[in-house]
């Protein structure tokens, strides 16, 4: 009899202990790596033919806050750390809401000598676990670059899950 019980309770509380928590708004923002994507001449990406990777980069859950003045999302220091030691200078990202883009950008180091002109994230944040969006490293170019930065599907998530700052 104690067995059955015993079964009974695990049946019960395991699977309600592994239950992902689930969010306020009920979406998540996740940052993904691009599997494919058109760059054009000026450096862009066209909106025509994007994917996604099938998993995030940084997952929602590892996102701490958003601050819309600077523009900055601070990660969990597992995640800080893991772009410190694995930069993915050069590859593209999109920010998507449930794998919905809403805008899409380029690693790319600010120590780099090149140029992109394209929203882009310094991925070495030297551990501070602070993710900077910004409008491309362009010097004396006159491209214009979408700034969705605060889209207002991301910020009524963002504050709906008190994770804007």
């Amino acid at each position: 009899m104690r067995t059955i019980t015993l079964l009974l309770l695990l049946c019960f509380f395991i699977p309600t202990s592994c239950k992902k928590e689930t969010t306020k708004s009920g979406k998540e923002i996740e940052i993904y790596l691009l599997k494919s994507y058109i760059r054009e001449t000026t450096g862009s990406i066209s909106n025509v033919s994007l994917e996604l990777e099938d998993s995030a980069l940084v997952k929602y859950e590892d996102i701490l806050w958003y601050d819309s003045d600077t523009h900055i999302f601070k990660v969990s220091s597992k995640t800080a750390n893991w772009l410190n030691d694995v930069p993915p200078h050069g590859k593209a990202f999109a920010i998507a809401i449930n794998k919905d883009i809403i805008y899409t950008g380029y690693f790319w180091s600010s120590l780099s000598s090149g140029i992109c002109n394209w929203v882009v994230i310094n991925p070495l944040n030297n551990g501070n676990g602070e993710l900077s969006v910004d409008l491309g490293y362009h010097q004396g170019l006159e491209q214009v670059i979408p700034d969705n930065r605060n889209d207002n599907r991301l910020l009524e998530i963002l504050r709906l899950d008190n994770k804007l700052k």
